[in-house]
């Protein structure tokens, strides 16, 4: 398999190009600002494209969005995103993600577990199936766990980037049988890009 980490700036002619090579594709949504997305040099609506591309190709696709206190953490601007997502694929695991200072990025406040959560539920809410909050090890409780649509079961448990259980037998939920979407084989712990 072959992954590709992107901005989410694509067209369709290079999508359909590297579509026979690349598997799974992580998209960074930096925000739902289209102002935001200027500030960082990039337009909001090329990265919306570029998701709705990803997906009808039949990528593996998941989203990450890195939470920056004051730049895109507003509950409105993150059920904005949220309802974008679930309007492509309510089967698009969404990364919400912690920022935490670091190197010459000292001057927003790390991201709080209180909205790392709120992210998640928000996700939840908006009818995405997969919802992780991350950056944060053994903080953000059940938010680390991939959860069973159907009888809503926790099927694969994690602290971190690591695995602690993975119940998924053949793609599917071991307690009601509904399939798992992702990239699974013989047990393992399927793909995840973030």
């Amino acid at each position: 398999m072959c992954a590709y980490v992107s901005n989410g700036n694509a067209t369709p002619e290079v999508l359909d190009y590297i579509r026979p090579w690349v598997d799974l594709y992580k998209i960074d949504l930096k925000g739902f600002s289209d102002k935001g997305y200027r500030k960082l040099g990039g337009l909001l609506e090329n990265v919306l494209a570029t998701i709705k591309m990803v997906q009808e190709r039949g990528f593996w696709l998941e989203i990450v969005t890195l939470l920056v206190p004051g730049f895109n953490d507003s509950v409105d601007e993150m059920r904005a995103a949220a309802d974008f997502i679930a309007g492509v694929s309510p089967d698009i695991p969404w990364h919400v993600t912690a920022f935490h200072q670091d190197y010459k990025m000292t001057g927003p406040d790390n991201t709080s577990i209180e909205t790392l959560v709120r992210a998640a539920e928000i996700g939840y809410e908006a009818g995405l199936n997969f919802v992780y909050a991350g950056n944060l090890p053994g903080r953000v409780g059940k938010y680390e766990n991939t959860f069973c649509p159907g009888c809503k079961k926790a099927v694969v448990e994690r602290h971190g980037f690591r695995v602690l259980k993975n119940r998924i037998k053949d793609g599917a939920c071991p307690y009601c049988g509904r399939e798992i979407p992702g990239r699974w084989s013989d047990g393992s712990a399927g793909f995840s890009a973030a």
